[in-house]
């Protein structure tokens, strides 16, 4: 039994959470964001076992610390009546660590893949929101799992899980996400040490967002989230402001020393000559209005 599913990468520009409720599925944050093209692939393979257990790879590695995935895994074994050895295989184009929504990705497109190999037991709802507890019992994801799920350029506007939680997406035409991945920065940390600094901030620029839906309103909220809250290095710094002073609004990812613009089509190649000025690594994605599915 195998099966693939996809799920695109996802880039927060600002956030609030809520307070935490008992039930996980309840749990998630508001705020802003947009789904890329590239992304997480997962194909799983299924086979008869005297025991219930997995291997997971990324990239063609054998890995023994992806938390989220075996997390996943774990909650479909737990769940049958009969033993499964699952060979994980994640083909990810969205590096770990930089705020691009990759432990979501791969939750998800694992749950999706595993959902189907199984015979669908689960709605792709209830698989999606396998993938959203185990990004939140590993601390890696906060509402990046129901953003990918659905795709496009989104507004969470009720927290929680897919099917639970409500978004809403704002059309987009004539733009590329230009990405600067400079260095990773641990999401469990960040939201470990630093939500009371971002809560009331992130609700109110939802609230003008709302209003507004705007792309260039979302870049410009974004960049003042980031500078609020003190999560802009001096490195981020300095790429923002030449883009800005060429005229290209820009912010950083949250949570990774990730610069992200939403750039038209005409402008790519003057905003990639300045990224090419400094050290990182450019990826150009379209906005991804899909959202996760099989492939």
């Amino acid at each position: 039994m195998r099966a693939r599913a996809f799920s695109p990468g996802h880039v927060t520009g600002f956030v609030q959470f809520p307070i935490l409720q008992k039930d996980p599925l309840l749990n998630g944050s508001l705020g802003a964001g947009f789904c890329i093209s590239n992304g997480v692939r997962t194909e799983v393979k299924i086979e008869n076992s005297d025991r219930k257990d997995c291997s997971i790879h990324i990239n063609g590695d054998l890995v023994n610390d992806a938390e989220v995935s075996r997390y996943v895994v774990d909650e479909y074994l737990s769940l049958l009546n009969k033993n499964y050895y699952v060979n994980v295989e994640h083909e990810s184009e969205i590096p770990v660590g930089y705020g691009l929504g990759s432990s979501g990705a791969a939750a998800l497109s694992l749950s999706l893949a595993l959902n189907e190999a199984l015979g669908r037991p689960f709605s792709n709802i209830e698989a999606a929101q396998f993938a959203h507890k185990a990004d939140l019992a590993c601390r890696c994801g906060f509402g990046t799992v129901i953003a990918e799920f659905h795709g496009g350029f989104e507004m969470r506007l009720v927290p929680g899980a897919p099917g639970i939680g409500v978004i809403e997406k704002i059309g987009i035409h004539d733009r590329k996400a230009m990405i600067f991945c400079i260095a990773p920065v641990s999401t469990k940390e960040f939201l470990t040490n630093k939500v009371q600094l971002i809560n009331g901030l992130g609700g109110k620029m939802l609230s003008k967002l709302i209003k507004s839906r705007s792309v260039d309103d979302f870049m410009r909220l974004s960049l003042e989230f980031a500078k609020s809250i003190g999560f802009m290095s001096r490195r981020c710094m300095q790429v923002v402001d030449d883009l800005l002073a060429n005229g290209y609004a820009s912010s950083t990812a949250m949570f990774g020393e990730t610069i992200f613009s939403m750039v038209r089509n005409d402008d790519v190649e003057n905003v990639k000559k300045i990224l090419d000025k400094y050290d990182g690594k450019v990826l150009l994605c379209d906005i991804d209005n899909n959202g996760a599915r099989l492939c």
